[in-house]
């Protein structure tokens, strides 16, 4: 068991199967049955072309009937394709790709959360059978990938991880499932539970390999211990049930406490995450690297000569360790990749295209503003996503979940896609202000909507142009 892993790590591993909390859990569970009856994960749509193939789907004509008028303004063009009003009109199942759950705002670090949390809390007032309700919903046409987040969504236990939870459920009707948790609470039955149903990924948060540094953001040197007993729960079950999922990332909040050690941190997780022979490059352990975020932190975020020093001295750094490793485990130089490339999303500056070069950014990242330049003109994706908060509220996205300007709707009293209909018109107020630190995944999407369409337009004017 375990052959997959450098021989540090697999000691390890062994030693924790063979503790009494794994001996007593199996114990109680027949593995072979848990084998034959193992869900795999459902593949999820396109986050990056996904609305871009809707809205050629249901806007091409429109356009082409521009062109065929003597339309050549390329903004007004692609004004007419990213019309959601036209495009939803006459369409109840438009596609939801993206569905995040904020199961709730509760933590298992309560009442003392960690350094950076500014979470603010709501009510819970979704009972399981309401979010079910809300994913079943979504779930036809097209099966979403599904965010379940918090707070600390392991709070509900078996609501999230049993035979009648919330990833069994979802899974079964085809969607892709996505765990953020501390992962302090995946006992080894939790874990063997998340493998056999299915989970495709889970984001785990982690910011140092230092145990003093961890233990101060995390305000408990016993957190440390249990959240890296989590991790390697997880992996212990995936052996246990012979399958690769959940693949495993990680959530790093970059603050100038850890930005300068993030080689040696990357160094870590390289040590323990598992290079499968099949595709030793596989997204195992990739990491998240999250700016931190929210004015009460100012004392946290780096300067703008330290996040210089970041994107280029210890990025540099980072990407010798990650050479060094692929050479450790025998992929051979012509095959190698750098770490943007392995984890597209991994540099939040390199991972997008910003207005302005590099010194720009870091003087706006400085104050705490890490998207803004990244913006696209309109938001194309947000009628393809909803986030939904503890209390019913519905957002559409992420950023405005946290930020909290006035809600889409309730999906206590209506439904996902009856709240962004009716909210459409709105699509035009966007981005603003709640949109400057817009997730970098959504600016990235914006980013591949935007040129996917004027790919298209130029095709078309090129097209007519031919023919006429």
């Amino acid at each position: 068991m375990f052959e997959h892993y450098l021989p540090e790590h697999r000691e390890r591993l062994k030693a924790f199967l063979e503790q009494p909390e794994w001996q007593a859990t199996l114990a109680e569970v027949d593995l072979e049955r848990m084998k034959a009856e193992t869900l795999t994960p459902p593949f999820p749509p396109s986050q990056l072309t996904g609305a871009a193939q809707y809205l050629l789907q249901r806007n091409s004509e429109r356009v082409k009937r521009l062109i065929d008028e003597g339309v050549t303004d390329e903004e007004k063009l692609l004004d007419a394709f990213a019309d959601w009003e036209t495009a939803l009109s006459g369409d109840d199942r438009f596609p939801i790709l993206f569905l995040g759950l904020v199961l709730t705002l509760d933590c298992s670090f309560d009442p003392v959360r960690c350094l950076y949390c500014n979470q603010a809390w709501l009510p819970k007032r979704m009972r399981l059978e309401d979010w079910k309700a809300v994913i079943e919903e979504v779930a036809k046409p097209t099966p979403p990938y599904i965010y379940l987040t918090g707070g600390e969504p392991l709070l509900l236990g078996e609501g999230v991880w049993g035979d009648d939870g919330l990833v069994a459920f979802a899974v079964r009707i085809g969607c892709s499932v996505n765990i953020n948790t501390n992962a302090e609470l995946i006992t080894p039955k939790v874990a063997l539970n998340l493998v056999k149903y299915g989970l495709a990924r889970i984001h785990i948060s982690l910011d140092s390999h230092e145990v003093q540094l961890q233990a101060k953001i995390f305000r408990s040197p016993e957190r440390v211990e249990r959240v890296l007993r989590g991790i390697f729960n997880l992996q212990i079950a995936r052996e246990l049930l012979e399958v690769r999922h959940p693949q495993i990332h990680i959530n790093c909040v970059l603050t100038n406490l850890n930005l300068d050690q993030f080689p040696a941190f990357l160094r870590f997780l390289l040590s323990v995450r598992e290079a499968p022979h099949e595709n030793p490059l596989s997204g195992d352990f990739a990491f998240h690297l999250i700016p931190v975020g929210g004015a009460e932190n100012e004392n946290l975020r780096p300067n703008a000569k330290q996040w210089r020093k970041f994107y280029t001295d210890t990025w540099a750094e980072a990407e010798r360790v990650w050479l060094e490793y692929q050479e450790s485990i025998g992929i051979p130089a012509g095959e190698r990749k750098s770490l943007v490339e392995w984890v597209p999303f991994a540099n939040p500056f390199l991972r997008v295209n910003h207005k302005g070069g590099l010194d720009s950014y870091c003087e706006q990242a400085a104050k705490g503003i890490y998207w803004a330049s990244a913006l696209t003109k309109r938001c194309y994706v947000a009628p393809t996503q909803a986030f939904v908060l503890p209390d019913g509220s519905q957002h559409w996205c992420g950023a405005h979940a946290i930020r909290r300007p006035k809600p889409l709707g309730n999906v206590r009293e209506d439904g996902i896609r009856a709240n962004i209909r009716r909210n459409i018109a709105r699509l035009k107020e966007l981005p603003n202000e709640f949109c400057f630190n817009c997730a970098g995944a959504t600016c990235a999407i914006n980013q591949s909507v935007e040129r996917i369409l004027r790919d298209q337009i130029k095709a078309m004017k090129a097209t007519i142009s031919v023919a006429s």
